[in-house]
């Protein structure tokens, strides 16, 4: 279940290059490595996309109509509009049915087509309150976006949501509800935890992300997706690694902490792969029937070699995690902070 509507804002060339990200939730929605749309939206509506691209570059400083496509993460539909302007476009994201509602009737399209027209040319114009403004108008349209939330199954929705993960807060549960492992709300302090206990000491963190698990849902049912989540994490659990946090940060995607080495060196990283390939992946998951193949991508980053930060050291693994992906899955790296600077400076 999500943590908050999904919501977008975001700037681009003609061919889908990420200039800016004005806004966007939840937080883990978009990464700094993601430099196109199609890095965002799930490969069976890039298509879908693509010509909805191509409808904004033809038909400049008109709204495109609304259309629904599916993120790779978190998982969920959200309804998209595209303005074009001088070979830029500006892109809005809303979550669920809100832009293709019946109730999203000419006039609210009237005044979203003409907040983000007002963004894409007040920055050529007045570039100094640029910021400011384009927070004010984007606060503008979420309100707008409320008032098309008007009935009351969808606000009783929200409403249940939000108890419910203020209730999570509140109460600091530190399990995941559904695979017992730390939760995304607790991880990072369990791991300050273990590096206060034992300050002079070095950890490993390990990115991980479960390969197709999008097609597991797609084909087999979300019932048996949660199963699949469930035996995963078991496995992980049953790591034979001494210190371990195991935690799920989100969707289908976990992490593994181990702390206490005085030194590590490639062979400390390699074991942890090999522990991972014996224990996870060493036979398929046996779910109502069918056989399903276990495989992930995993990075790897190291606490007081590579950063003595948790953030960075949670960054630098998910960058590893995704060389790994561009590698052919189901494998590992190692972070590398020179390729690191290279692909942020591009």
């Amino acid at each position: 279940m999500q943590s908050s509507l999904t919501t977008f804002l975001i700037k681009c060339d003609k061919k889908g290059q990420i200039i800016k990200v004005y806004w966007y939730q939840p937080v883990y929605f978009v990464s700094p490595f993601q430099k196109h749309l199609s890095d965002l939206f799930d490969e069976s509506d890039l298509h879908d996309l693509d010509q909805l691209i191509c409808d904004a570059v033809e038909t400049k400083n008109i709204l495109t109509r609304s259309i629904k496509l599916h993120l790779r993460s978190p998982q969920s539909a959200v309804s998209v509009r595209m303005l074009s302007i001088e070979n830029q476009l500006l892109i809005l994201g809303l979550d669920g049915d809100i832009l293709t509602s019946e109730q999203a009737d000419s006039h609210n399209g009237y005044i979203i087509n003409e907040f983000m027209r007002n963004i894409l040319t007040s920055e050529s114009e007045n570039t100094g309150k640029r910021e400011s403004t384009i927070r004010m108008q984007f606060e503008q349209i979420q309100k707008l976006n409320n008032r098309m939330i008007n009935t009351q199954r969808e606000l009783s929705r929200v409403n249940a949501e939000i108890n419910r993960l203020n209730s999570y807060l509140n109460n600091r549960l530190v399990k995941d509800e559904l695979t017992g492992l730390v939760s995304r709300y607790q991880y990072r302090e369990e791991i300050e935890i273990c590096i206060r206990n034992q300050p002079k000491k070095l950890g490993i963190f390990t990115f991980i992300d479960i390969d197709n698990f999008k097609r597991i849902n797609d084909t087999y049912g979300h019932r048996a997706g949660d199963d699949f989540l469930k035996i995963f994490s078991n496995r992980l659990q049953q790591l034979d690694l001494n210190n371990k946090i195991c935690m799920r940060i989100s969707g289908d995607e976990f992490g593994l902490y181990i702390h206490g080495f005085d030194s590590i060196e490639e062979v400390d990283v390699l074991n942890i792969w090999k522990e991972i390939e014996i224990r996870v992946l060493f036979e398929p998951a046996l779910i109502e029937g069918a056989s399903i193949p276990v495989r992930l991508s995993a990075g790897m980053a190291i606490y007081g070699l590579d950063t003595f930060e948790i953030y960075d050291l949670i960054e630098y693994a998910d960058f590893a995690m995704y060389q790994a992906k561009k590698l052919g899955k189901n494998t590992f790296r190692r972070f590398d902070k020179n390729l690191y600077h290279q692909v942020k400076e591009l």
